[in-house]
């Protein structure tokens, strides 16, 4: 049986042909959106970038909504699976693709929604980051950022209608939790490993690099976290769908949070994070669920179940 293009290539060589790829898909992806967008809209966002951001036009949504599936679909589903393809006779099984136990599911699922509160403590830490003076410029550029990116987050999931909840939980839940877990997890984690020959590296290293490729540098340690816990629970399940669970619950939790907020069924304090005494009790009682989540699953990992 003939090996496959990229199976016998060092570890650093996979790293760069992986994300070629991705960028390469990307780029395709992207392409088809244009055209998809402006064969129903008209809107060239390619042409006049600033006119997706005109939320108040209520087909922008919908053109952002397209772009965002696309673009996950580009950079991560589609190269994940085209590079395990090119790597192995048993792409699948490459990607961690095994069945997971129902048990695995839900203590993951869990362990995420009780690290949430740590999560809004993270961000708040990241976001009190003040620079030197003589860095102010370079502060305030990372602070647009930050504001533009969470912008169309907050436009979509703020939509108080069923029917765009529905949407918002399969383009910015399901396919970013398949997308990324593929990719980070299911690749890159496995090529760091193998490349330093430390799982503990390939966790972290891949983790920064999942946060880092969100660029939102007043994000980077809650995300870092988060990819930590999700490396972690790869390599304790020996499955991809255990992360897949966990990133679309920490997904689905802040989504569903952000509607119950547009629909003004709760306080939006409720997602927030203030160094309070009450903030800072139910971050002690959420810290010491998570802990125990953690060690539950990863006493499941060495009984074998």
């Amino acid at each position: 049986m003939r090996s496959r293009p990229f199976a016998s290539a060092d570890p650093f060589l996979k790293i760069i042909l992986l994300f070629l790829l991705s960028f390469t898909c990307l780029g395709v992806f992207m392409l088809m959106a244009q055209g998809l967008t402006t064969l129903i809209w008209g809107v060239d966002f390619f042409g006049a970038s600033e006119s997706i951001r005109d939320y108040d036009k209520p087909y922008m949504l919908h053109v952002n909504y397209v772009l965002l599936f696309f673009q996950h679909l580009g950079l991560f589903v589609v190269p994940a699976l085209a590079f395990s393809a090119l790597s192995s006779h048993e792409p699948y099984k490459l990607l961690g693709m095994k069945p997971a136990r129902p048990i695995w599911l839900i203590g993951a699922a869990l362990v995420m929604v009780a690290a949430m509160p740590t999560v809004n403590a993270l961000a708040w830490m990241n976001s009190a980051v003040s620079f030197p003076e003589f860095l102010g410029g370079l502060e305030r550029a990372l602070q647009e950022m930050e504001s533009q990116a969470g912008a169309l987050t907050e436009v979509l999931a703020s939509r108080a209608d069923l029917p765009h909840f529905l949407v918002n939980l399969l383009v910015l839940a399901v396919v970013p939790a398949i997308g990324e877990e593929l990719i980070f997890r299911g690749l890159l984690l496995r090529i760091i490993a193998s490349w330093t020959g430390s799982k503990t590296k390939g966790v972290w290293i891949s983790a920064a690099l999942f946060s880092a490729m969100h660029m939102q540098f007043y994000g980077f340690l809650p995300r870092l976290l988060l990819g930590a816990l999700l490396g972690y629970l790869f390599v304790w399940s020996r499955t991809i769908w255990v992360p897949i669970a966990a990133h679309f619950a920490n997904n689905a939790v802040a989504l569903t949070l952000m509607y119950l907020i547009g629909t003004g069924m709760i306080s939006a304090e409720v997602d927030s994070f203030e160094p309070e005494f009450g903030d800072l009790a139910f971050l002690l009682l959420s810290l010491a669920a998570f802990g125990g989540l953690v060690f539950w699953l990863r006493r499941l990992t060495l009984s074998g179940k």
